[in-house]
Parts: C-alpha cells; sequence; structure tokens
C-alpha cells in the first residue's frame, strides 16, 4: 500500500512494545550524494521484514548505513531504544546484530565445524564456544550431519545456511539478511526461506533483508518495503503488497489476474 496510508500491524511480536530496530529519517550515500533520502522503516521483535526495489533504488546503501559501512549524514538509528546511529560493526555485533552479506563468505578448505566457530572468534572460554556450536546445530541439523565435511562441498543452499548459522554464533536479536536467494536456484530460495521461517519460530529471531527477488521475499516477510529513488513508496503486509496491482505491475512484472 502507498506510505500514506497505515501501516498493516506486525503479525508476529509484541504489538505493545517499540519496535526492535526503528530508522528515522536515514539519509546516507556517497562522495557527498545522498542515496537515500529520509528512509522510515521498523522491525518488530519476531518479525520478517524485507525490503525490495529496482537495481539502484538504493537498497544495499540502507544495509551499508544501518551496519556502520557509510556515515549516515541524517537521521537516527535505534534498535531496542538504544541510539546506534553512530555505531560500527564490531559494536553493533556485541548490541545483538549481525550480518549475512551478499557474497560467499565462508572458507571452503574449512570444515562446517571449523567456519561455525568463526562465528565467536573473539570469545576464549573453549567450553563455551562448543556449548554454542552444538546449540547452532541443533538448528541446523543437515549441517549438524556435516560437521566434518570441508564447507567448500556443500551445495549452494548448505552454504547459505552455514553463513546464517555462522552469524547466530554471537546469539543476535536482529539477523541482517543481504539479497539472500542471490544465485540460488528456485529450488534452493525456498529452502533456504522455509529455514529463515524456521528459526523465527522456533529461536524467536528477528530478520530484515533487502532482496532483488521480490516474490520470493515478500511471500516469506510479515511487512515489506518498497523502496524507489532512495525513497519509500510503499509499505505494508507482505501479502498484501503482492496483491497491490501497482506494486505487482511495476515489481513483479504481471498485470491484474
Amino acid at each position: 500500500m502507498p506510505i500514506s496510508e497505515p501501516e498493516a500491524a506486525p503479525a508476529h511480536g509484541d504489538q505493545t512494545r517499540p519496535p526492535l530496530l526503528d530508522v528515522r529519517g536515514l539519509r546516507a550515500g556517497y562522495r557527498g550524494v545522498d542515496i537515500l533520502h529520509g528512509v522510515d522503516l521498523t522491525v518488530g521483535e519476531g518479525e520478517i521484514v524485507c525490503v525490495v526495489g529496482p537495481n539502484g533504488s538504493g537498497k544495499s546503501t540502507i544495509f551499508k548505513a544501518l551496519y556502520g559501512l557509510i556515515d549516515v549524514r541524517e537521521g537516527t538509528v535505534l534498535f531496542d531504544g538504544e541510539d546506534i546511529t553512530a555505531y560500527g560493526p564490531q559494536q553493533l555485533l556485541t548490541a545483538g546484530i549481525a550480518l549475512v552479506p551478499q557474497l560467499p563468505a565462508i572458507f571452503p578448505a574449512m570444515t562446517v565445524y571449523e567456519n561455525i566457530e568463526l562465528g565467536m572468534y573473539l570469545e576464549r572460554d573453549r567450553a563455551k564456544i562448543r556449548r554454542r556450536i552444538d546449540e547452532v546445530f541443533d538448528l541446523f541439523p543437515k549441517l549438524a550431519a556435516r560437521r566434518t565435511q570441508q564447507a567448500g562441498t556443500l551445495s549452494g543452499g548448505e552454504r547459505r545456511a552455514l553463513e546464517i548459522g555462522r552469524s547466530l554464533m554471537l546469539q543476535p536479536r536482529l539477523v541482517l539478511m543481504d539479497e539472500p536467494s542471490v544465485g540460488l536456484s528456485p529450488l534452493l530460495v525456498r529452502e533456504v526461506f522455509e529455514q529463515l521461517r524456521s528459526l523465527r519460530d522456533a529461536a524467536g529471531l528477528t530478520f530484515l533483508m533487502i532482496e532483488q527477488n521480490a516474490r520470493s521475499g515478500l511471500e516469506l516477510s510479515d511487512r515489506g518495503y518498497v523502496i524507489e529513488r532512495g525513497r519509500v513508496t510503499y509499505t505494508g503486509a507482505g501479502s498484501e503488497l503482492l496483491a497491490d496491482d501497482e506494486v505487482r505491475r511495476t515489481f513483479l512484472g504481471v498485470g491484474k489476474d
């Protein structure tokens, strides 16, 4: 729905609490040129929220600004009520925000276990690391069965699951997913997205994702945002955006049924 209309209430999370992530008037860009022009978005605890839009619309810039990779020129980012606008990646990780990047970030010559272990590379308590690895493997039984296997021999979907599993080692409250479907077949996209929903339901995780595959991203999400030329133009429940004729024509390449 257009942003002038009220947002639909999130399908998950405590509606009486403020949003876990609250982005207000975000303005950021590169070399003095703004790409984002006052972006507002919220993510409630336990939600899956997806940002979609055409190439060059500013989706990736949102994540770079949120994760401290570029400077925010205006606006505020609140995480559980705390101002994190000026935080860098290490501070954000400590605060409870993990990032799963778009480009593959596994170490193919290392085992699945060793890749997962790297998620707590700053921790020196070996017993604590082992306990956390076991907890992550409980969430990813397919990875547990391949713990001694070299990561480079995994399928595309298993590699993405490995990246997600490693991001959970520090027990984040919010996971930022940058184009989780990139490079995956439709079958593997479905598998990865079902895994995200299962993690939300089983572990109470919260996800904010940007996704070029608008249909799959909105089908997965509780709520979605459409961004064009650095501005949010539509927002609402994922199912509502999928049913919106203008969104369907513009971003899904289909007209009215």
